[in-house]
């Protein structure tokens, strides 16, 4: 989006300077061929060669202060691209500009004789066709400060201005070259209002691409990853710059396929995500230092009324790939930009994790509903890393449905190569039953009655080791071992029932007349496995005492 904004707005600002210059030193009989020339050589001038200009048609309505140029096209010239990638100075990304109309409002022609200053009233832009190429092996090794738009305009110009600058229609595709892989989005709407270029505004953080004022929307807009796993999508995006506010609704990572195809599309397992979020805001994002390349700067965000759903399918190989690197701290290293969240709220979402067990054929989940968090410091950025190490999570939620669960991560940014982290958990009474939905289908287990008082658990762990302590009481645990039966359903182990329940398993924690006591538990993590499953594990071998298993 970003570079969308300053490579077309900067191209059509060429256009509408060169024009205004034009006229201003020209006699108006014979404008319109030499006017083409002029404009022609301003784009290819100002692009060092590698852009080109079309224009087939320019009206002047004097009467009105309007100038209409149609069938404007500017194209990138092949060869001058692939000279630059030989050198290693070619960017990265091109661009292919169509343009039906441009019609500029407000060229007065005593503004044209006699004012070094332009202002004009309006620019209309509609259907615009935008593509824009990616080369992601360009190198540019000779890149160097290049100067701002005003010190382009100054020697002609003493300023520029624009009352409102409004696109409409915008088609746009984006092109990653090499890769089949490309998106498109059609119905942009842009609106940039009170537009000055000058001395004054040139290092204005107040403005958004010069204006006081800008409102950016899009709608249905849709994007397959690089992986063709799944696409990205929403309903709608709003950009309000004066405000520093982005809105976005019903927010969707779709996969590609259902549980069943999904092991199909991926040679090794991983974990299948559908998501959809219904409201995203950010507020107070430094778009300052987003155009300039600086990084992504948010002050506010919150995420409301969604779901994730989590899907690991046991029949998709495991692999032997090593999962270091891969805890949710460590991943905001791999993105590719300074980026740096100062608090995200999260309400009313609901996380479930499925699992598919081979052995019963069925899936188990895990669930979190109605979950409210606040995250803290999220960034990547080492200088604010060294005023505030830790990223914190702190949540609620109803686990399983019915129990009160309190629940928090701290991940060291400091330490992330290590992996460094610890975790919280406090689950008040619930109702046993509740975990038939993981138990049942995971571990062949009924859970016939039970009463959890209490749950708590402290553990701390890095990339290869975790360990904590763990608490818990409950009482009137009774449970049925299950087995799969010739028809695929599952029925009860009488025998090894009873022998649990009267011999293995401890009815109640603690017993009457005892004291409940902390229990330590550590677990050495395969490096296959993920990090919740490090978590998962350490939990269950702290639980395996007191309940007798």
């Amino acid at each position: 989006m970003k570079k969308i904004l300053l490579v077309s707005g900067a191209l059509i600002v060429l256009i509408i300077i060169g024009s205004y210059l034009y006229l201003k030193y020209r006699k108006l009989d014979d404008f319109e061929p030499n006017l083409k020339q002029k404009l022609q050589q301003i784009v290819t001038q100002g692009s060092g060669g590698l852009y080109k200009l079309e224009v087939g048609k320019i009206n002047v309505d004097v009467v009105n202060a309007r100038v209409i140029l149609s069938d404007i096209h500017i194209t990138y010239d092949s060869t001058v691209y692939a000279q630059l990638l030989e050198s290693n100075r070619a960017p990265k990304d091109v661009f292919d500009i169509q343009l039906t109309s441009l019609a500029v409002d407000g060229i007065k022609p005593e503004d044209v004789i006699s004012r070094k200053d332009i202002r004009l009233n309006i620019l209309y832009v509609n259907k615009p066709v935008i593509h824009l190429y990616h080369h992601k092996n360009a190198v540019n090794t000779k890149k160097k400060d290049s100067p701002g738009v005003y010190q382009l305009i100054r020697k002609e110009l003493g300023s520029f201005g624009l009352n409102k600058l409004s696109l409409k229609n915008v088609d746009f595709t984006y092109h990653n070259v090499g890769d089949k892989v490309q998106s498109s989005f059609k119905d942009l709407y842009l609106d940039l209002d009170d537009i000055l270029i000058d001395e004054s505004t040139q290092l204005d953080t107040t403005r958004f691409l010069y204006a006081k004022d800008a409102v950016i929307s899009l709608k249905d807009f849709v994007h397959k990853t690089a992986d063709s796993i799944y696409n990205i999508r929403f309903d709608s995006i709003s950009i309000l710059a004066a405000k520093s506010e982005v809105n976005i609704k019903r927010l969707k990572v779709e996969p590609r396929a259902g549980k069943a195809a999904f092991r199909k599309l991926v040679k090794i397992r991983q974990d299948r995500y559908d998501i959809t979020v219904n409201n995203v805001r950010m507020k107070n994002i430094d778009w300052w230092k987003f155009i300039a390349d600086e990084g992504l700067f948010i002050e506010d965000a919150g995420i409301s009324d969604g779901k994730i759903e989590i899907y690991s399918d046991k029949a998709i190989p495991a692999g032997n790939k090593k999962k270091l690197g891969g805890y949710p701290h460590q991943k905001l290293f791999k993105i590719n930009m300074p980026l740096h969240i100062e608090k995200i709220n999260v309400r009313n979402l609901d996380v479930t994790y499925s699992e598919l067990n081979i052995k019963t054929g069925r899936e188990g989940d895990i669930i979190f509903r109605n979950t409210y968090a606040t995250v803290g410091n999220v960034t990547n950025i080492p200088e604010l890393i060294r005023k505030n190490e830790v990223l914190k999570i702190d949540a609620t939620s109803q686990f399983m449905k019915v129990g009160a669960l309190k629940a928090g991560f701290r991940f060291n940014l400091a330490r992330q190569k290590e992996g460094i982290f610890s975790v919280y958990a406090d689950l008040g009474k619930m109702d046993g039953k509740a975990l038939n939905a993981a138990t049942v289908p995971l571990g062949s287990v009924e859970i016939k009655s039970a009463v959890i008082q209490r749950f708590k658990a402290n553990i701390s762990g890095n990339n290869y080791n975790a360990k904590g302590k763990i608490f818990i009481t409950y009482n009137d645990l009774k449970i049925n071992a299950l087995k799969k039966d010739d028809d695929g359903k599952l029925k009860k182990r009488g025998l090894v029932s009873f022998i649990a329940n009267n011999f293995k398993i401890n009815e109640s924690y603690p017993k009457k007349g005892e004291e409940a006591r902390t229990f330590n538990s550590s677990y050495e993590r395969p490096l296959q496995k993920s990090f919740f499953n490090l978590i998962w594990k350490t939990i269950f071998v702290g639980v395996k005492e007191p309940v007798g298993i």
